[in-house]
């Protein structure tokens, strides 16, 4: 067994009063000014510094942009926090070194300060958390007693290292970033005795063991469909017509509008996360192995290539799965898995999803001519089973197989992995 330092994040719902308010959104808005006039300096150095030579060239040091933030900011009469600046360059520092490693995208973004979703994020000094009434507390913070609904308890023995205060739709919120330490096993294997392999689809979750778990995507996607969002969608499509043909701005009715729409989709949203939270803290509390395909939702959700005929009309093959697997959010699941089996000592192993599903978990066989509308696996072997629960076997198989030769269902080195029944 081993101490390994884990990185842990508490949000806690906020009751701000008025003034309250006030303050937490100009220090939202100052945030982004402070990143955006970090990203102008960023840009200014890049031109600057584009024809020169490697050993000519000069970049701002942190205090220097710093300062420059500042004096910006006090030029227009904007009164500020100097740590919500310095985390403000700080994150600006992240957004440019992410661009570089990252192929294809691009200079960031600036931020915007109209849309309702908003924050900024604050250092781990200056604020306390005192006892309130029941189940709230207050946190006092910039000379304010702002009231916070305490619904967890932070660990005893953890470090606070950031909070983040965040808007949306409305509400206000607060995340702590914290840091513990946890003991796990030393051994990727050793002392293992429960296995199981995930297929997801649009439908369902289906285990190695024969378990299928619905994913339950189009009864989280209901809402967004219902009459009332379409009206609500169609009131907004007219203002947007009506506003862009004679050049006005949209109106305080339209942004009604929209946080109706928003507070659909946020409670939609938070149905289906929290319903993921409970399966993946199910499987990672009986499972110490779980296998999982290495899904890429971009690729998956491509326009497909072909087409077929209908009466009267040609249309795509995928027509009406992509909003689906969208929707099915597989890669917030496998994240929850990720961080969770980190946290408990346990493993996420992903495998190529290539020929999961058309592969025989019996003989190896494959089927090239399975198809979708095939629920259920047929071989020449004479194997037959539900081709989810199926493609789930062989993934299984491949993620024990990836550790090294020999590794399988029964690993005489170490203890034997048994599916759990």
């Amino acid at each position: 067994m081993k101490t390994v330092s884990i990185s842990l994040g508490y949000k806690y719902r906020l009751y701000p009063s008025k003034d309250q308010k006030a303050l937490l959104d100009h220090h939202m808005f100052i945030s982004n000014q402070a990143y955006n006039i970090c990203l102008n300096l960023q840009q200014e150095q890049w031109e600057n510094n584009k024809d020169l030579a490697k050993k000519d060239r000069k970049y701002f040091k942190a205090s220097e942009i710093d300062t420059k933030v500042k004096e910006a900011l006090n030029q227009r009469d904007l009164p500020f926090k100097t740590v919500v600046t310095q985390q403000a360059r700080m994150q600006a520092d992240k957004a440019l070194k992410d661009a570089l490693i990252v192929k294809g995208r691009g200079f960031p973004k600036f931020k915007s300060s109209k849309g309702d979703k908003q924050s900024f994020t604050w250092n781990n000094q200056g604020f306390s958390l005192l006892n309130g009434d029941k189940n709230f507390k207050i946190l006092r913070i910039m000379s304010q007693n702002i009231k916070l609904k305490y619904h967890r308890n932070i660990p005893t023995n953890a470090k606070i290292c950031a909070l983040t205060f965040s808007r949306l739709n409305g509400k206000y919120y607060v995340s702590f970033t914290i840091s513990c330490e946890k003991i796990v096993s030393e051994s990727p294997l050793k002392g293992f005795s429960k296995a199981i392999g995930l297929d997801m689809n649009v439908h369902n979750i289906a285990l190695s063991d024969g378990i299928l778990i619905p994913t339950l995507s189009k009864q989280f996607s209901e809402e967004k469909y219902s009459k009332k969002i379409v009206r609500l969608k169609r009131k907004q499509s007219r203002r947007l017509l009506v506003s862009k043909k004679k050049k006005q701005k949209l109106g305080a009715n339209f942004k009604k509008a929209q946080r109706k729409i928003n507070k659909i989709f946020e409670k939609s949203a938070n149905q289906k996360k929290n319903y993921y939270h409970q399966i993946s803290s199910e499987l990672i509390n009986i499972f110490d192995f779980i296998a999982v395909e290495d899904l890429n939702t971009k690729n998956m959700t491509k326009s497909a290539k072909g087409t077929i005929e209908k009466p009267g009309k040609m249309v795509s093959q995928k027509k009406g799965l992509n909003k689906s697997i969208l929707n099915s959010s597989f890669y917030e699941f496998i994240s929850m898995l990720s961080y969770k089996a980190m946290h408990n000592g346990k493993i996420l192993q992903k495998v190529p999803p290539q020929y999961t599903s058309k592969t025989c978990s019996s003989c190896g066989n494959i089927n090239p001519n399975l198809t979708l509308k095939d629920r259920i696996y047929i071989c020449e072997c004479g194997h037959k089973m539900h081709r989810d629960v199926n493609a789930a076997q062989n993934i299984l198989r491949l993620g024990l197989e990836s550790f090294g030769p020999g590794t399988g269902l029964v690993d005489l080195k170490h203890k034997a992995f048994e599916k759990a029944s």
